[in-house]
């Protein structure tokens, strides 16, 4: 069986041609119809990524993408907002609850949907013992907040860092600029020096390897290189 992917859809149509498209593909497609339902299904099956839409029954789409963001079991996974309404309000309202992408209905192109499927996928890590492992070298435990690097001791992070790092590692060698990372993170509550500051710290927790695989890009924001973490 592929890799999990849950739909919330409460449009029963749409949510059955999306299934069987995926599970066509080779995906181990799951399915829900409302909000809570939707949730309750992601804590039990921790997909691989989580397709949704925002106007659900019982709780809207930013209301789940919250949860399952807040969770320590599911919020490294990869959420494709995927609605009728797509406005610019919305969009911006997406990546403030820390969506990964954001694509409007109805779906046409199937082909170029799954492309976006794919993308996602690639920049989760994959699970491996209740922990998400990027690149072979950095597994983190949601579960314990916890980073081990190479296969060394677990080290504990407070929950503000271990999300920067997952962040971080979702997406290795792909530049994210400080105002992602606070939308992502911190809410957009914070300004920019906050970034700084916190990857300064995670440098230390992390120890000597990670001074050089935090990489600052300057004017741009930060990368993770997972070959130096590796070397």
């Amino acid at each position: 069986m592929g890799q999990a992917i849950l739909v919330i859809e409460d449009d029963p149509e749409q949510r059955t041609m999306l299934l069987e498209f995926l599970a066509l593909k080779g995906y181990d497609a799951h399915g829900a119809g409302t909000g809570p339902e939707g949730v309750e299904t992601a804590l039990k099956v921790r997909p691989h990524l989580v397709i949704l839409d925002l106007q659900l029954p019982g709780l809207d789409g930013f209301g789940v993408c919250q949860l399952l963001k807040a969770d320590k079991r599911t919020r490294a996974v990869p959420i494709l907002i995927l609605t009728a309404n797509a406005t610019p309000e919305n969009h911006l309202a997406a990546v403030q609850h820390a969506a990964d992408h954001f694509l409007g209905k109805p779906v046409t192109d199937l082909e170029e949907f799954h492309r976006w499927v794919k993308a996602l996928l690639s920049r989760a890590p994959a699970a491996a013992d209740g922990r998400f492992v990027a690149g072979g070298v950095l597994s983190l435990d949601p579960e314990a907040s916890t980073v081990s690097v190479a296969g060394g001791a677990a080290v504990p992070l407070p929950p503000k860092l271990f999300a920067l790092l997952a962040e971080l590692a979702r997406r290795p060698g792909e530049v994210l600029s400080r105002q992602f990372l606070v939308d992502r993170v911190w809410a957009n509550s914070v300004r920019d020096r906050e970034v700084d500051v916190a990857v300064s710290r995670l440098r230390g927790f992390l120890g000597a390897r990670a001074v050089d695989a935090l990489v600052s890009v300057p004017g741009k924001g930060y990368r993770l290189d997972l070959a130096r973490l590796a070397g």
